[in-house]
């Protein structure tokens, strides 16, 4: 655990494998299942303006505040991510003693030829403080998970995740995920704040 937070606050990313993380298998079987099920829609623009090439089904919206998507999963998913094991772990890694909520949570799928662009998750809400990347996909190539560095954009570091892993990622980290070049990658994120209320990006003066 020590080790993941020291390299949650040194590189801005903390990969946790499998045998690590706090879902069960039950949990990453039940998470699958809804994530390939649930609606889906082709995103070209994402959250904070970059980019894309992917499929998103929405459990969870933070345009204005958090809401829950009208879908048959949404409750079942929120369930098992909200719940206290998953949460004090997030906590831990992150160094946080205050409460958190989860936002904003979504199933990103990528294809051959696709990709996530480079964005910095703080301009879809400035109040975020982590996204955690649930890793759903299992044969595909490309598609890393490519995190700069805040203060010289020319460093980066990057992450090929394995089913089941988790990838907990600072905010205010730039990143992007490469063209997939076969294969489909599939993730399930969620991003977590200490603010439960209105979207300060969406507030008026």
């Amino acid at each position: 655990m020590i080790k993941h937070s020291e390299n949650y606050l040194n590189n801005g990313t903390a990969y946790i494998p499998v045998d690590e993380s706090p879902l069960s298998k039950d949990d990453l079987e039940n998470l699958n299942k809804f994530c390939l099920e649930v609606d889906k829609e082709f995103i070209e623009i994402g959250d904070a303006g970059e980019s894309n090439h992917l499929l998103v089904g929405r459990f969870m919206t933070d345009i204005e505040k958090p809401e829950k998507v009208n879908n048959n999963f949404s409750e079942k998913v929120i369930k098992i991510l909200s719940s206290t094991k998953v949460i004090n772990f997030i906590k831990k890694i992150c160094n946080c003693n205050d409460e958190i909520f989860i936002r904003r949570v979504q199933y990103n799928e990528i294809t051959e030829n696709c990709f996530v662009g480079y964005h910095l998750d703080k301009d879809s809400n400035p109040d975020y403080l982590a996204a955690i990347v649930l890793q759903l996909g299992v044969n595909f190539n490309g598609g890393l998970y490519r995190v700069y560095n805040k203060f010289n954009k020319k460093n980066y570091i990057d992450y090929k995740p394995n089913y089941g892993s988790l990838l907990i990622s600072d905010c205010e980290y730039p990143h992007e995920v490469t063209k997939v070049e076969s294969g489909k990658r599939g993730s399930l994120v969620f991003f977590v704040s200490k603010n439960n209320g209105k979207n300060p990006r969406n507030k008026k003066n």
